[in-house]
């Protein structure tokens, strides 16, 4: 392949990087609209290249929205540069593409066109057929995140949290069986014990001494975490027990109501690494990739104020997987979910996926069809095409697995 491409600006992120990414050229040269080729896109572009493919060379090159006469001098202008280079055909306003179409007719320009979603590419070489083929190729989430102008934190969970080791695999599985066998009286036994850990903390070396007259059916958790050890020197009579965690991520899982499923979700795609190339749980984003202050705003009901914001702003995603150079935004709630949750997915699915992202809702238990506001949830849900995934709790691992595969498709 060719070591010049010439890319079409497009307002999809992912669109103007395939070639990047499979090609690692010498140069790429972008064409785009003023309003398009912002700053702001210009720069979050030049950190993912200098990330994936450091020897490329970028150059930017504004055309006008309105202007095809300019529109083809420019093009038969690098065209005379370079005239070997391949035309990516994704993205562009329709001018430059009209303008496109009128010089390769006389010229015979090499065109590609790598479809972001699917990794389909299609060559066409004057004279030849058409040709096409599947590429692979991968981003990960923090690469995904970099590119759409954004930065993990490290207070996401992979780095800050949990540390995935085998044994802790195993103990998600073991803890999420627990759970499913308490469902909705798992959420109020948790939210108990981080009330009674709070006001009873530890010792130096780690043990807890709890009273079980502040825990009151809460204190069953600790039972079968210790039937299953993962808990160590568990002791207990008429009026307190006592114990060490089996490590601090058995301590934040039980501490916080939430962290089971979302740690299930990540689990269960983890085991099929094949289609998911890439997971992040508790991904703390922040939006300008500079974090000065740890701020987290409600756009739902402060949208206003989001798009005057002149600080940085800090979203947390429960799970973010990779499918190749897709990303999948999943919101995961072990109680009731509202519109809130859903506009909030939406917004940040919507900065950092782009139009090829998917997004989902994971619920631990059922949205039940017989309410009308559950009604009106799913649908509002279906219109911003959100996938609800409920009554986990009811699933089994395949058949959660299933579903997050079809994510995808």
């Amino acid at each position: 392949m060719n070591d010049v491409f010439v890319e079409f600006f497009s307002d999809e992120a992912l669109e103007n990087v395939m070639c990047l990414l499979q090609y690692h050229p010498k140069k790429v040269v972008y064409l785009g609209h003023k309003s398009t080729m912002i700053t702001r896109k210009i720069k979050s572009l030049t950190n993912f290249a200098k990330l994936k493919s450091p020897d490329t060379e970028l150059e930017f090159i504004e055309v006008p929205r309105d202007d095809l006469t300019k529109c083809i001098e420019t093009l038969n202008c690098v065209a005379d540069s370079y005239p070997d280079a391949y035309y990516e055909l994704t993205g562009g306003g329709e001018m430059i593409l009209i303008a496109f179409g009128y010089v390769s007719a006389t010229r015979n320009l090499k065109t590609i066109r790598i479809d972001p979603y699917t990794g389909l590419e299609v060559n066409i070489l004057p004279g030849e057929e058409p040709t096409q083929h599947q590429d692979s190729i991968k981003i990960s989430v923090k690469e995904n995140i970099i590119l759409h102008g954004g930065k993990l934190t490290q207070q996401t969970g992979n780095y800050s949290t949990w540390n995935f080791t085998d044994s802790f695999y195993q103990d998600i599985r073991t803890i999420w069986d627990i759970a499913k066998n308490l469902r909705h009286k798992w959420n109020k036994h948790c939210a108990v014990i981080e009330d009674v850990i709070k006001a009873n903390p530890c010792d130096d070396s780690g043990l807890f001494i709890l009273p079980k007259s502040t825990l009151r059916d809460a204190a069953t958790i600790f039972y079968k975490l210790q039937s299953k050890n993962l808990l160590k020197d568990f002791s207990s009579d008429a009026k307190r027990i006592r114990f060490r965690f089996k490590n601090d991520s058995i301590k934040h899982i039980v501490t916080k109501t939430g962290n089971i499923l979302e740690l299930h979700v990540y689990e269960v795609a983890s085991r099929r690494r094949d289609i998911f190339s890439d997971e992040i749980i508790g991904a703390m984003i922040d939006w300008n990739g500079d974090k000065s202050q740890q701020e987290k705003i409600d756009f739902a009901n402060d949208y206003q104020r989001y798009m005057n914001a002149s600080y940085d702003t800090i979203n947390e995603i429960d799970v973010i997987l990779m499918q190749s150079c897709v990303p999948i935004f999943i919101s995961c709630k072990s109680g009731k979910a509202t519109s809130n949750s859903l506009h909030e997915l939406q917004t940040v699915t919507s900065r950092f996926g782009g139009k090829y992202a998917r997004k989902a809702l994971v619920m631990a238990l059922p949205c039940d069809e017989s309410s009308s506001g559950t009604s009106f949830f799913k649908q509002r849900a279906k219109e911003m095409h959100i996938w609800v995934i409920d009554n986990v709790y009811s699933m089994t691992d395949d058949e959660l697995l299933k579903k997050l595969i079809l994510l995808h498709n």
